[in-house]
């Protein structure tokens, strides 16, 4: 393998490696990034057995070949390179020359063979749909942050994904840690054209390298392969394996009934939410919300620490009442929101509050009150 890349080309691509190469895994092949040559570029591989990506790049190419380089410590000698053209170069069996054009500064990395690479799902022929990038990166964005992070809640460590069977265009994202949810629904032309009947799970680190990849393009293909879903672009593929199982009924915690509706300045809600919320346990960050007649006071203490208290301006008329929650689960939603008033239904400490707004059409939040402070 002989052959020239243009520094910037060959650094972005590394930089989506990196969040998919397994540095800590047993398996050193794990680690490693798979480059092999084509007519007029290289392809970039890297996988920890459950996501795959595939990256290609123009490159000049005098020699064909493949090699396993170690990821990360490529990227970083790419990044600190000092020339605008590296040349790379197969010299020795299974040693990577790394240099520039004079040759004054030469790097050799010990290589794998690129045999012992797995072996990524083959897409051809699958059926793939444009999804607007924005869109899904905005989908993500307002959900990915509810996946349980314990061990034991497995089925709710990824996103839920559906389409809404009364609407055939409609494609829904949905996140749940049993405290919280986020759920967002969205308009895509042609989604039922993806077998995703009952819907699908993808893990948490799946859907944040689709994230990255879709924030950097307008429009992203997106299917399914039996148990993975495929991400695309003209350039990058992404394959991650789904987890297996039955999401739970998320359905089910979504009251009906809206017996208290409050209506409160968003930004003023999160700004006095963080500032009581200090003085709060680190772990579970209580706030008491006592609801008066067009006022919330968010009131916090702590054995060992004091006490907080702010009283802002809402629009309620119903009968005083209070409930606790975790100050953070509140500011998570309402952050990924973009009404300057939101709207907070509540009934009691037993069902969840729900938060939606006037111009967040097709998003709704939940968080359940906590039983004590």
């Amino acid at each position: 393998m002989r052959l020239s890349v243009e520094k910037e080309k060959l650094l972005k691509m590394l930089a989506r490696v990196q969040g998919i190469a397994d540095k800590k895994s047993s398996m050193a092949i794990l680690s490693t990034v798979l480059i092999e040559t084509t007519e007029n570029g290289i392809e970039l591989s890297a996988t920890d057995l459950e996501i795959g990506f595939k990256g290609y790049i123009e490159a000049e190419i005098k020699e064909q070949g493949s090699l396993a380089i170690p990821a990360r410590k490529f990227y970083e000698i790419v990044k600190e390179f000092p020339l605008e053209t590296i040349y790379l170069e197969e010299k020795e069996a299974q040693w990577l020359t790394i240099y520039g054009d004079n040759e004054e500064l030469v790097f050799r990395l010990a290589a794998l063979p690129a045999e012992d690479f797995p072996a990524l799902p083959d897409i051809e022929g699958i059926k793939l749909v444009d999804v607007p990038g924005g869109v899904l990166a905005e989908m993500i964005s307002k959900t990915i942050f509810c996946v349980a992070t314990e061990e034991n809640r497995f089925l709710l460590s990824g996103i839920f994904i559906e389409k809404i069977p009364e609407e055939e265009n409609i494609l829904r994202f949905v996140a749940t840690d049993g405290h919280r949810l986020a759920l967002i629904d969205r308009n895509i032309d042609n989604i039922k054209e993806i077998e995703l009947s009952p819907g699908v799970i993808v893990p948490k680190k799946a859907a944040q390298e689709i994230k990255k990849m879709a924030q950097d393009h307008v429009l992203i293909k997106f299917g399914l392969k039996e148990n993975h879903i495929i991400v695309a672009t003209t350039t990058e593929v992404i394959t991650a394996r789904l987890i297996d199982g039955q999401y739970p009924d998320y359905r089910a915690v979504i009251p009906e009934n809206k017996e208290k509706i409050v209506i409160v300045p968003r930004k003023n809600f999160i700004e006095a939410l963080k500032r009581v919320s200090i003085i709060s346990s680190e772990r579970y960050r209580p706030v008491k919300l006592e609801f008066g007649e067009n006022y919330i006071s968010i009131v916090s203490s702590h054995p060992d620490l004091g006490e907080g208290r702010e009283k802002i301006k809402c629009s309620y008329s119903g009968d005083p009442f209070s409930l606790n929650f975790n100050a953070k689960y509140l500011i998570d939603i309402l952050d990924v929101m973009e009404s300057e008033d939101v709207e907070l239904c509540l009934n009691n400490e037993n069902t969840p509050c729900v938060i939606s707004g006037i111009n967040d059409l097709g998003f709704l939040g939940l968080v359940m009150p906590m039983t004590t402070v």
